[in-house]
């Protein structure tokens, strides 16, 4: 490994300028790649040079390894997973310090030391490993082109370019044995494989994860988060929203029009997640006919809402405006300043009655409200002043903004791409113009921003569809939606900019066994009930069963463990008993002796086989390999008739030693 390390050749020239230049234009980085390939590129104008020790080095690389950890700890905090492709972006900063260093340095290589700190451990006298240097150059043109592919708009561009590059690198250090059109044809062959490989492992990649998808809604549905909500913006593939009922609704009166129901809103968005900065919970008091009461209103519509929980403390769905919620025994309800509302009840289905008016109770705006992080200020600025949306009053701005999305945009599930540094709403804004409903509220909520309109960004369901089998209203996991708030004239307003056709979109992608699926959803959930509504003693008497289970249960663990000490004692006595093993007396045990004296050094860890290979290296005693293969055949084979092999062993190890080969090459230790 250390020969071959060492002999790692430096990048062809201007190849690494090239790679930036990709990597600069796939990213967006281009004003920090042009002053990168100037510094590069330099160092073969000039011909000064630092005396940069090994010690230089560790620091220098700790540096950039402490770095890089701060920087990775920071954006998987502030942007969550999709931070793995922002962290693959800067890759080519991170390094570049090390190369430019090596590169202006006198002896032109960096210490492989520097990169792993278990060398620095190893003595250069006795372990090769720990003095060898290596060549940057062409590693860090890996780490472009990779870095490049984090903010590929998935064109065939950047397939091509990527190809060009690696076929002037591979050119540079083909063999010369070969014509150039065997190898023309090769490389060719080799592009053709890997471009159809990556169509297939790409087909593959959205098979499975739409199968994961669909498993993941069905049975492991992750419920809401009250203090952050981290959407599907930049997400690849076709969202697959499942078919499972998650809530009911029954009315007494027929809907005449969607019904919004409210889990959580959040004021603060950037990089995909919407959070809130300081969210507050009151506990609600209960009255005296068990009911909460959320806000001073006595009167409104009524629904029944049944829902699954399945924490003992979870966020509820509640209609837009509920002001109060009834027949439901809850340990404590609260609700924070955003209009959250979180339960306390024991988990599986639970009912409760809500009392609603078409009024929003949430708290007033704070500044938080009006917040656009810098990234985004610039696009809704100038949507702005396309729009004209500066001179208008707020209510005709909303009105215009509707207008804008529902007559500009399409609504789709799919998504094909993956933009640099998050600019997933400016291609939305300005190329595609077709998205789900996290984009367009998203979109909404910055672009009123803009304009001085104080907005928060809601997620929910919307009811719509009536179950004839249940004779009552459902929503299933695909009617979750996000829809934005906005304070007009002293007063929250829902404003929803998706455009209507996006519940009949998500529709047909209901499955043929939906009916069936209905039918037993409908089993299991009354059956559900009726288990909740279990008199006490018969939930006595499942809590005596388990008390009768604990003495079992430690009975069985004594056992276990009493079982495997005796198992331990066993084992423990038979390798007392056994202080000998079969082959001791091989003869390669006084070759080895020999090769000790020579001053040929075994290394950690190092098989006798992979020694053998490396001093054969140096003594050209053909014979070892024989010699330890007799060894291994006497030491382990399980025939018991090995005396031949045995001395066959010992007449060969003669052989060799008598040769004196060893005595000579004494001065010379490998």
């Amino acid at each position: 490994m250390n020969n071959q390390l060492e002999k790692l050749r430096s990048a062809p020239p201007f190849i690494i300028a090239a790679a930036l230049l990709l990597w600069g234009w796939q990213t967006n980085f281009i004003l920090f790649a042009i002053p990168m390939i100037i510094i590069i590129e330099l160092a073969r104008w000039v011909s000064w040079r630092w005396p940069i020790s090994n010690k230089e080095f560790h620091t220098l690389s700790d540096f950039s390894g402490v770095g890089f950890f701060i920087v990775v700890i920071y954006i998987f905090t502030t942007v969550g997973s999709r931070g793995i492709f922002v962290i693959l972006s800067i890759m080519p900063f991170i390094l570049f310090l090390l190369l430019v260093v090596q590169l202006y340095s006198e002896d032109g290589k960096i210490g492989l030391s520097s990169l792993f700190v278990s060398l620095r451990r190893l003595d250069a006298k006795k372990s090769p490993d720990a003095p060898a240097k290596v060549d940057l150059s062409l590693p860090y043109l890996l780490v472009c082109i990779i870095s490049a592919s984090s903010g590929n708009i998935r064109t065939i561009w950047f397939f091509i370019l990527s190809f060009i590059l690696f076929s002037i690198v591979l050119w540079s250090f083909r063999p010369q044995r070969y014509q150039f059109r065997t190898w023309f044809i090769l490389l060719f062959l080799a592009a053709g494989i890997s471009y159809a490989g990556q169509e297939g492992l790409r087909d593959i990649q959205r098979s499975l994860e739409a199968s994961i998808v669909s498993v993941f809604d069905q049975f492991m549905w992750r419920y809401r988060d009250p203090e952050r909500a981290t959407t599907a913006i930049g997400t690849i593939g076709r969202l697959k929203l499942s078919d499972r009922i998650f809530l009911r609704a029954d009315s007494e009166e027929r809907l005449h029009q969607p019904l919004y129901l409210k889990e959580a809103s959040y004021h603060q968005y950037n990089y995909g997640v919407w959070k809130n900065q300081k969210s507050v919970y009151t506990v609600i008091d209960q009255e005296l006919d068990g009911s909460w009461q959320l806000a001073d209103v006595e009167s409104g519509k009524e629904i029944t809402l049944s829902t699954n929980i399945r924490n003992e403390i979870s966020v509820i769905p509640l209609p837009i405006g509920t002001a109060r919620i009834e027949n439901v025994t809850a340990f404590e309800l609260s609700k924070n300043n955003f209009g959250t509302v979180k339960m306390e009840i024991q988990e599986g289905w639970i009912d409760y009655k809500a009392v609603y008016q078409d009024k929003i109770f949430d708290s007033k705006p704070v500044p938080a409200d009006l917040n656009i992080a810098e990234n985004y200020r610039e696009d809704f600025e100038r949507l702005a002043r396309d729009l004209d949306l500066y001179n208008k009053p707020h209510k005709q701005v909303v009105s215009s903004v509707e207008s804008f999305f529902q007559n500009n945009f399409t609504y789709t599930l799919t998504q094909n791409r993956r933009y640099p540094r998050g600019k997933y709403l400016q291609n939305f804004l300005f190329n595609s113009r077709s998205g789900h409903c996290e984009f367009f509220a998203t979109s909404t909520a910055l672009l009123l921003r803009v304009v001085g309109i104080p907005t928060r960004y809601a997620v929910g369901y919307v009811v719509d569809e009536y179950s004839q089998i249940e004779g009552q209203y459902v929503a299933r996991s695909r009617d979750s939606h996000s829809w934005v708030q906005a304070y007009i004239d002293d007063q929250w307003r829902i404003v929803d900019t998706t455009p209507a056709i996006w519940a009949p979109l998500e529709d047909e992608n209901a499955s043929f066994f939906e009916p069936f699926m209905d039918i037993y959803s409908w089993i299991s959930y009354r059956y559900s009930l009726y288990q909740s509504n279990e008199n006490l003693d018969q939930e006595e008497t499942n809590y005596n069963l388990l008390y009768m289970l604990i003495p079992l249960i430690l009975i069985l663990v004594w056992r276990l463990v009493v079982k495997e000490r005796i198992i331990r004692n066993k084992a423990k006595s038979k390798n007392v008993s056994n202080n000998s093993f079969q082959g001791k007396d091989s003869s390669i045990y006084a070759l080895i002796d020999e090769l000790n004296k020579a001053g040929f050094v075994r290394r950690k860890g190092e098989t006798l086989a992979c020694w053998f290979v490396r001093v054969n290296e140096t003594t050209h005693i053909s014979e070892l390999d024989t010699a330890i293969t007799l060894h291994y055949k006497y030491r382990f084979d399980p025939d018991d008739s090995k005396s031949g092999i045995k001395d066959d062993l010992a007449r060969l190890v003669r052989l060799i030693l008598s040769r004196g080969v060893l005595s000579t090459v004494a001065k010379n230790p490998l």
